[in-house]
């Protein structure tokens, strides 16, 4: 899925950010599907997370615990709650798109242990595992939001709510431009080959579902239609700018049939090949 991005109804979202943060007082970001982070609220991150991801090392642990909770979610296509690297409390949702992960939405940085003296150790053993250059290792435990088990199963109960909201309103959806130019640009680089549905979803990691709706929705054709106007294209292109003869260029863009390469251009341009390379 990493061949598409996605187009966000940003003020939308912030203001779905800001009220689940309000709602719950959990930070909450959203992850496109290779898991880079495209926006969250609050954008800071609590004192104790800040101090971890200042380490390089910190750094690298929390992306990591991000990427292992993704590699899940997009195998179960359900949404978890796990122990992050630190120790910290994080639940992770993925947005499905016709069967498709199109990307995560997370909160985190929270924690479910409400004895100030058991919480306060276990921070400091995380942080001790770290080395720190200008910046202090001590820091007030009332940075973490502390949630109950219940708490937090009810939040994480709302942020796979909003999954399902976010598609509906089309505040995240897969980006039109990016879709197309993707698409025609494999199709062009490969109209001699075989193009079918099955290697299209295996090549752009996508279901035929969501092939079918994001032609349909992007394009208002089919995919089969629109590969052939892309083969008739380029058939025209060789036929006026090439001296190949029409059984070569047949081959060329993809049609083993000359015969009905020939059926078809006819229908398409409304005369022969042969025709149609002495025209104009």
């Amino acid at each position: 899925m990493d061949s598409f991005t996605l187009n966000l109804n940003k003020t939308e979202l912030l203001d779905f950010m800001r009220d689940f943060h309000l709602l719950t007082g959990i930070k909450i970001a959203l992850f496109d599907a290779a898991g880079n982070e495209i926006l969250s609220y609050p954008e800071i991150h609590c004192a104790f997370c800040s101090l971890i991801r200042s380490d390089k090392n910190g750094e690298a642990h929390c992306l990591k615990s991000n990427e292992q909770s993704f590699k899940r979610c997009q195998k179960t296509k359900k949404l978890e709650i796990f122990h992050c690297h630190a120790g910290l409390i994080e639940a992770t949702a993925p947005l499905i798109d016709s069967e498709n992960v199109i990307g995560y939405i997370m909160f985190g940085q929270i924690t479910d242990q409400p004895d100030s003296a058991k919480l306060s150790n276990l921070l400091q053993n995380v942080i001790s595992r770290y080395h720190f250059r200008d910046a202090k290792s001590d820091f007030s435990i009332q940075d973490i939001t502390v949630k109950t088990n219940e708490q937090i199963q009810a939040a994480a109960k709302i942020l796979e709510a909003c999954t399902f909201y976010v598609l509906l309103k089309d505040i995240v959806r897969l980006q039109k431009k990016n879709f197309i130019q993707n698409l025609n640009s494999f199709l062009l680089a490969h109209l001699s080959e075989d193009l079918s549905v099955d290697r299209l979803t295996r090549e752009f990691h996508i279901s035929k579902n969501k092939l079918y709706d994001s032609c349909s929705r992007y394009m208002d054709i089919g995919i089969a239609e629109h590969i052939k106007r892309l083969r008739i294209a380029e058939a025209k292109r060789q036929l006026k700018e090439t001296n190949l003869s029409v059984h070569e260029i047949s081959d060329n863009v993809g049609f083993n049939d000359y015969n009905y390469f020939c059926r078809v251009f006819k229908k398409v341009v409304g005369m022969s090949a042969g025709s149609f390379r002495k025209s104009k």
